[in-house]
């Protein structure tokens, strides 16, 4: 059974992160083994560059706080998906800060610069923006899944819905649903 691991960047208790996060539970039941992690209740510190993480020989990192603990998880699964609304053009501060942890998968003597134990796994990011220029904010999100490279991920898709800043909007926007289903078909696969 496939590991995957939702990250819901969201502060929005119930807001369209919350429920999708819902929905793709929903549909990844008894199919696949789901680790939810929800960065607004969780400590996510930002990175120290410290550079303590290099020292090392497994992705880790000497901060003690739930990314650390986390970072098993991050290594082991099959695929992530992560919700999170754009903020300011940009991803949210505590989705960036988590984006800035995975340096602890950084390895320069490799290649490919990554420690990561799996480096065939896909990453799916679902984002929602209120008004602004969905291309810009998809280039954007694109941009940044990129970087989750190191961890492992090598493979992506991004989704911006646009218009969707009221909470529990968008289960009302029946193509972005759809873009939900295949994301969740695609990260079975």
């Amino acid at each position: 059974m496939k590991k995957i691991l939702i990250i819901n960047s969201s502060k929005r208790k119930n807001g369209n992160s919350y429920a999708l996060e819902k929905r793709f539970a929903e549909l990844l039941n008894g199919k696949a083994e789901v680790t939810t992690f929800r960065i607004g209740e969780k400590d996510v510190r930002p990175c120290l560059a410290c550079d303590g993480c290099k020292r090392q020989h497994d992705p880790n990192c000497v901060q003690k706080d739930d990314f650390t603990a986390l970072i098993p998880e991050i290594d082991s699964c099959d695929a992530m998906l992560i919700l999170a609304p754009v903020h300011w053009d940009q991803f949210p501060a505590q989705l960036k800060a988590f984006l800035d942890r995975t340096y602890s998968f950084m390895d320069f003597t490799q290649p490919d610069f990554s420690m990561a134990g799996r480096k065939d796994k896909k990453l799916a990011g679902y984002f929602f923006a209120g008004f602004g220029p969905v291309d810009v904010y998809t280039n954007m999100v694109e941009t940044n899944l990129k970087s989750f490279a190191t961890a492992g991920f090598v493979d992506y898709k991004a989704h911006v819905a646009g218009d969707a800043n009221a909470p529990g909007s968008i289960m009302s926007k029946t193509e972005d649903l759809k873009v939900a289903d295949d994301f969740a078909e695609w990260l079975l696969a």
